[in-house]
C-alpha cells in the first residue's frame, strides 16, 4: 500500500475531489490541513511517506526536504491533475487520441 501525504488542504477539500474510499485497497492518505512551523518539523512529519500531494504552495519542497525522506520516490500537484483531467476531457471531446501521460520529474 502506497503512503500518500495530502499536504496544505487547509480548505478540506481532497476528500471533496477524491473518494477516497473508491482507493483504500492501494493507497494510505493522510492529510495535512495545518502548515508546519518549519522544515524539520516537516522532514519528521513526513519521513514515513512515498509520495506528496501538493494541494496548495504553502509546504516548501527543498532539496533538503526531499533528500531527508527515505520512502519518498513521487509528488503530484493538485494543478498538474486537474490540467490532465482538462486535457483528457478536450482531446475527447474533440474526437481525438492522448498518448501515455509524461511522467512528472521533479
Amino acid at each position: 500500500m502506497l503512503k500518500v501525504a495530502v499536504l496544505d488542504d487547509y480548505q478540506n477539500v481532497f476528500n471533496q475531489i477524491v473518494n477516497v474510499e473508491d482507493y483504500k485497497s492501494k493507497y494510505e492518505f493522510t492529510i495535512f490541513n495545518e502548515p508546519f512551523q518549519n522544515e524539520l518539523e516537516t522532514i519528521e512529519a513526513l519521513k514515513g511517506f512515498e509520495a506528496l500531494f501538493i494541494m496548495r504552495e504553502r509546504t516548501k519542497i527543498t532539496k533538503t526536504l526531499i533528500s531527508n525522506l527515505p520512502k519518498f520516490w513521487m509528488s503530484l500537484s493538485l494543478y498538474v491533475v486537474i490540467l490532465q483531467f482538462m486535457l483528457v476531457f478536450l482531446i475527447r471531446r474533440s474526437g481525438g487520441f492522448m498518448a501515455t501521460p509524461m511522467p512528472i520529474n521533479i
